[in-house]
């Protein structure tokens, strides 16, 4: 059995800038190696694919645990380039072209389509509720292995169309056969798929040439560590890049007492009428101490009261080379 190690620092989390090439375990690889010790468990909030650059969040003593919370109420949003007229098995470019549009409607009549008609089109077509299934060459499960590992392996995997959300569509640049889209999408939308149907609704084909994950929830691109400013040598200062979870997570706080930190601690109910903070209304809250310290989550169960959620009290985090990276 793997000794258990508690980690010395709060629930943080790092908005880090992964560079195209590159994986997303590879960047988790790198921060284990060289975050100072007592770091906790360690996980990403979201895979981006190694094509794909941008914001990763990656969490550290405890942080992993919020994983479904950040999905839920974070929405992401992408800088999408694709080409107009080709298709690829991918979806991307790291995939030969397996499939052009040689069409006269392609070149005489989508070419000449204006950037605001497009717009106009796609928020029409595609704003709301959306239904999308995952692309054959995606990291969604099928029977504990990756669809991407099935379809290399010559087996394609029908998925079920998935309900997803799409918030905002901005056509940023139409210089065909190029477009270029800024999307903010519910967790789990696979932007290629997307970039697809669009290209679909319009009557020809595209693929992606570049995404960028522009932002994670107010986790903005502006102010993510980039390579060179990545951990080295156990070096204590990047902890001090770290973001704290309830400066992440938009919910209400709760200031305990003493005694109503102790009671929250061992797993007891607490009486919302009998509480100092921000909201009585939002089902999840935040619980600090009295010195500010971050206790753990809360949910409301009825009018007059919350439970525990998650502890951090009771964190038993599993030892720092153990991985844990979320999708």
């Amino acid at each position: 059995m793997k000794k258990k190690n508690k980690s010395v620092y709060p629930p943080l989390i790092f908005n880090v800038f992964k560079p195209a090439r590159m994986t997303s375990y590879d960047v988790i690889r790198h921060f284990k190696r060289h975050l100072p010790n007592g770091f906790g468990k360690i996980g990403h909030f979201g895979t981006l694919d190694p094509f794909a650059s941008g914001v990763l969040m990656i969490g550290i003593g405890g942080a992993a645990r919020l994983n479904d919370f950040i999905h839920e109420f974070m929405p992401k949003t992408y800088i999408a380039t694709g080409k107009l007229g080709i298709d690829t098995p991918t979806g991307d470019y790291t995939s030969e072209i397996s499939q052009t549009d040689d069409t006269p409607y392609l070149k005489e009549e989508i070419a000449r389509f204006p950037r605001s008609f497009l717009e106009e089109r796609f928020r029409e077509k595609f704003l709301g509720d959306y239904w999308q299934a995952p692309h054959k060459y995606s990291a969604a499960k099928f029977m504990g292995k990756n669809l991407h590992e099935w379809a290399r392996e010559g087996v394609e995997v029908k998925k079920e169309q998935v309900l997803r959300h799409i918030y905002d569509i901005k056509v940023l640049r139409y210089q065909f056969p190029y477009l270029s889209i800024q999307v903010t999408v519910s967790s789990g939308t696979y932007v290629r798929t997307l970039f697809s149907d669009m290209a679909n609704d319009l009557g020809t084909i595209g693929s992606l040439i570049s995404l960028v994950r522009e932002s994670v929830g107010n986790v903005n691109i502006k102010k993510a560590i980039f390579k060179k400013d990545w951990p080295v040598d156990r070096e204590e200062l990047i902890i001090e890049r770290g973001v704290k979870v309830h400066d992440v997570l938009p919910f209400p706080r709760f200031i305990l007492n003493e005694t109503q930190a102790t009671a929250f601690k061992n797993g007891a109910f607490l009486k919302l009428n009998e509480l100092n903070g921000d909201s009585k209304t939002s089902e999840y809250s935040w619980i600090l101490d009295e010195s500010s310290k971050l206790l753990g989550l809360a949910q409301k169960i009825d009018e007059n009261q919350i439970k525990p959620k998650i502890n951090f009290h009771l964190e038993d985090l599993a030892d720092p080379s153990s991985d844990h990276s979320p999708q």
